[in-house]
């Protein structure tokens, strides 16, 4: 009994330092939300006017520009979105998922934002666009616009037909859900005005945008990513600590019980080792 007792206590102890740890991260994936609520915020809404912008450039005249109409080579590049760490529930798993489903619509080379996507490229022997690490936490303007410069040059060179990005959306606090953008090619839109002047002309004018577009895109889709991971993280480590709680009461419980029973032993052996001496 004394055994059983013994091991109870050493799983409470193991159970309550887990529930130390899950609070802790818990409280920092809460810490950082309302900074990256910001960023988020700020990214989006550029990223929006900037598309809004380059697709109004689009008209029948520039119809066949590379960034409306690009050579077909049956080959997409793919910027994929994961996390620098796990412990974020089902945030990364789903990200990787959605891209098995697009490995199967043709070849593909990769660009990995965040350790765990690196990780899933270099599992699955994925084909990099470039060996360049970059982090999905720390991923700043500076990284957007490398990035963006390279993906414009191997487009315009013909080696991909398509720029899509594999993120995460926020669909609310408590939802987030993996999804496919495509940044490369623009489609035509019926729904355009058509009383703006370029100077000297929408293409050339385009040409020029497309590497702030893609800045833009690029980190709006990071910052949202990252904020659908704290959001993530922070729900599952606050069900790992309400299920670490359930667990210590039970194990409480349990010790209690045994306690008891322990205890009731010895006042039994100790009653009949007294009538024995009568």
């Amino acid at each position: 009994m004394g055994a059983n007792i013994k091991q109870i206590k050493t799983r409470i102890k193991s159970v309550d330092s887990t529930l130390h740890i899950t609070k802790a991260m818990q409280l920092v994936a809460s810490s950082k939300i309302r900074h990256a609520q910001a960023a988020n915020e700020g990214a989006s809404a550029y990223a929006s006017a900037m598309t809004e912008a380059v697709d109004r450039m689009i008209s029948r005249e520039n119809a066949d520009s590379i960034f409306v109409s690009p050579p077909r080579t049956g080959v997409a590049c793919c910027i994929l979105i994961a996390g620098d760490r796990g412990l974020a529930g089902g945030y990364n798993s789903n990200v990787f998922r959605l891209c098995a489903e697009e490995l199967k619509k043709g070849p593909h080379l990769f660009v990995p934002i965040g350790r765990r996507a690196a990780d899933y490229a270099a599992r699955n022997r994925l084909s990099l666009l470039t060996e360049a690490a970059y982090s999905s936490e720390r991923f700043s303007e500076a990284d957007a616009a490398a990035l963006s410069e390279l993906l414009l040059r191997a487009y315009r060179d013909c080696r991909f037909d398509t720029v899509k990005v594999i993120g995460t959306r926020i669909r609310s606090v408590l939802l987030q859900e993996p999804q496919v953008t495509v940044l490369l090619p623009r489609p035509m839109r019926e729904d355009k005005s058509r009383d703006i002047l370029y100077e000297p002309d929408a293409a050339t004018v385009m040409g020029r945008a497309m590497p702030d577009y893609l800045v833009a895109r690029l980190t709006a889709s990071v910052r949202e990513s990252f904020l659908s991971e704290l959001f993530a993280r922070r729900s599952a480590m606050d069900s790992a600590s309400q299920n670490a709680e359930d667990m210590i009461e039970k194990l409480e419980l349990l010790f209690n019980r045994a306690r008891q029973s322990s205890i009731t032993q010895e006042i039994t052996e100790i009653v009949a080792g007294s009538e024995g001496q009568v």
